[in-house]
């Protein structure tokens, strides 16, 4: 692709998972089934020779794992960021998912971003709408903050939080309209340098 004159934002949700092998893991940390794992295989076949500058994933294993397929198609090593930030709605109260040294099991070159919330743990509601509203927006103003116009970024989430952050991406309450995402599939937002923000696909 040519080089892009937008922050462009991938919102990939995960691959597909199961809840009855969760190991030492919350209950909501669930882990992927054999399809899941080969849905990443395929994710990172698709995105191999994309230029993506930050990998960005949610700190639940599924989520995780499925960042990795892409990270480990490209190569060369890419670092991969975890943001608790990006868990799922309704995970289990005060669970905020793996570790960095948990994580490292399945992918090396991998660190925990900055914290979002100015607290010395991490803190944050992902049960009520307006918590939700409220990480959605952390997360969107900390990409749009670091990064400038001509990066991409992969971001690695779950539906029911990507609910709340592609509208926000997209300036508009969470909820008014509602998105279906499958496993692994792909949602682009455009922040444009005219001030414009354009939804570029959907669910692809």
């Amino acid at each position: 692709m040519e080089k892009l004159d937008s922050l462009e934002i991938i919102f990939i949700r995960h691959a597909e998972t199961q809840y009855d092998n969760i190991g030492d893991r919350d209950p909501s940390d669930g882990e992927l089934t054999a399809n899941g794992e080969q849905q990443c295989v395929q994710l990172g076949e698709k995105l191999k020779d994309l230029h993506i500058d930050a990998y960005i994933t949610s700190s639940l294993l599924r989520s995780f794992k499925t960042a990795t397929g892409v990270c480990k198609a490209k190569g060369d090593n890419p670092l991969l960021e975890i943001c608790p930030e990006l868990v799922e709605c309704g995970c289990t109260p005060g669970y905020y998912g793996c570790s960095e040294e948990y994580l490292r099991r399945y992918y090396k070159n991998t660190k925990m971003c900055e914290k979002l919330f100015a607290t010395e743990n991490y803190e944050f509601g992902c049960e009520a709408f307006e918590d939700n509203v409220i990480r959605a927006q952390k997360v969107i103003s900390y990409i749009k903050n670091r990064f400038s116009f001509g990066d991409r970024v992969a971001v690695f989430s779950h539906h029911g939080f990507l609910e709340y952050l592609i509208p926000t991406a997209l300036g508009i309450k969470p909820h008014i309209f509602r998105f279906s995402l499958d496993n692994i599939s792909m949602t682009v937002v455009d922040f444009c340098q005219d001030g414009n923000v354009v939804l570029r696909s959907v669910n692809e």
